[in-house]
């Protein structure tokens, strides 16, 4: 076992720069559907249904490239997966909530 992890050196400085590109991979898509949910749900408010989804659809490719370019230029990997993290449950959080208050929750 101990031969394993001596081969895989997680020391090298190569293994933050692999973890940044997981967080912008699936970190990103994660933030990306999180915030089509919360932008879908903020416009059932003004617009129709099906309106409101697609325009939630077409700002998660502005979310997930965002994300992506924000996990490379925060100081460490910790930081990239936290924040994304936290902006995940955030707009989780919000959607669910205003899902209840308006009754749109299924």
């Amino acid at each position: 076992m101990s031969t394993f992890i001596n081969y895989l050196n997680l020391s090298s400085t190569r293994w933050p720069v692999f973890s940044r590109v997981l967080a912008a991979t699936f970190g990103g898509y994660g933030l990306a559907i999180a915030s089509s949910l919360l932008i879908s749900q903020l416009l059932l408010q003004v617009t129709e249904k099906y309106q409101a989804i697609h325009i939630g659809l077409i700002l998660t490719f502005l979310v997930y490239a965002c994300a992506a370019m924000w996990v490379f230029s925060v100081k460490t990997a910790k930081k990239a997966w936290l924040g994304l993290l936290k902006s995940i449950s955030f707009c989780l959080v919000i959607t669910w909530l205003l899902g209840k208050i308006t009754g749109m929750a299924s």
